[in-house]
């Protein structure tokens, strides 16, 4: 015959009131779940029930990135599972940025902001226009040539 083990359990009001051991887990009758204890929180943790966890089929995560690296031209990108798309890079000597992944139209959010001025390091001071835009890349209007660049919207 096969071994029983029986956990400590009790309604969630008994539990409200209840500290368990360091690492002793006990079943809550009332809510059909289980609570981990720390031997000082009252009432221990809650554990999460599937139902308790987002539907992995409707939630939206992040399917591909990539950090920026020397290798890649210190580009980086976050592409969700909806397709939505954030990316970004850092230019040394041009005016021209090359998506690491498409969008699908021109219709998305772009930010550029300096990198250095005459004084120095001076990130998120905003540099003008875009000259060209399109969903492979832009062009930045102006001469700055040394830039930090975002864009956000929806991947080709």
């Amino acid at each position: 015959m096969a071994r029983q083990i029986q956990l400590r359990r009790g309604t969630a009001d008994q539990h409200e009131t209840f500290t368990g051991a360091e690492g002793e887990v006990t079943f809550d009758i009332t809510n059909k779940t289980l609570r981990a204890h720390d031997g000082s929180t009252p009432g221990g943790i809650a554990l999460a029930r599937k139902d308790d966890v987002p539907n992995m089929d409707t939630a939206d995560y992040v399917i591909a990135s990539q950090e920026p690296t020397a290798a890649n031209g210190l580009t980086w990108y976050r592409k969700y599972k909806s397709g939505w798309v954030e990316q970004g890079g850092h230019i040394f000597g041009s005016s021209s940025v090359t998506f690491p992944i498409p969008m699908k139209n021109n219709d998305y959010v772009w930010r550029i902001n300096s990198l250095y001025n005459h004084s120095g390091f001076a990130p998120y001071s905003e540099l003008g226009e875009l000259e060209t835009k399109n969903p492979t890349g832009f062009t930045k209007a102006g001469n700055a040539k040394t830039f930090i660049w975002e864009v956000r919207g929806i991947a080709a």
